[in-house]
């Protein structure tokens, strides 16, 4: 009885641990991701400061390209930023998001950033 009772704690253990096993690439990627944008965080932060400041009015044409811009003098100055800077996945709020969403506010980043 002990013995069956043991053999099936070690394969409930086994599951338990191989089930584990996914968890762990899952989090191993998590932490990539958060350091990247710990490094990127300057960047972001200076990119952002600059549309919100300077970039209200003016059309997702112009406001691209004047991101562009910036985030190559920044890299030409040697401060990280990310590639793709999208002002969204630096100051949103996804929960505050999907509530403008869900009353009828356009899903496309330009409606969002002006959010």
């Amino acid at each position: 009885s002990q013995v069956d009772l043991c053999g099936k704690k070690l394969i409930r253990a086994e599951k338990l641990i191989g089930g584990l096993g996914g968890e762990r690439d899952r989090w191993l990627q998590a932490v990539a991701e958060l350091q990247s944008a710990y490094v990127n965080l300057t960047g972001d932060v200076l990119v952002s400061s600059g549309v919100i400041a300077y970039l209200g009015a003016f059309t997702s044409t112009f406001r691209s390209q004047c991101v562009k811009s910036w985030t190559g003098m920044l890299r030409a100055a040697q401060l990280p930023c990310s590639t793709n800077f999208c002002l969204n996945e630096v100051l949103g709020d996804p929960v505050k998001i999907r509530s403008w969403t869900i009353a009828g506010l356009p899903s496309d980043s330009f409606s969002i950033d002006n959010g």
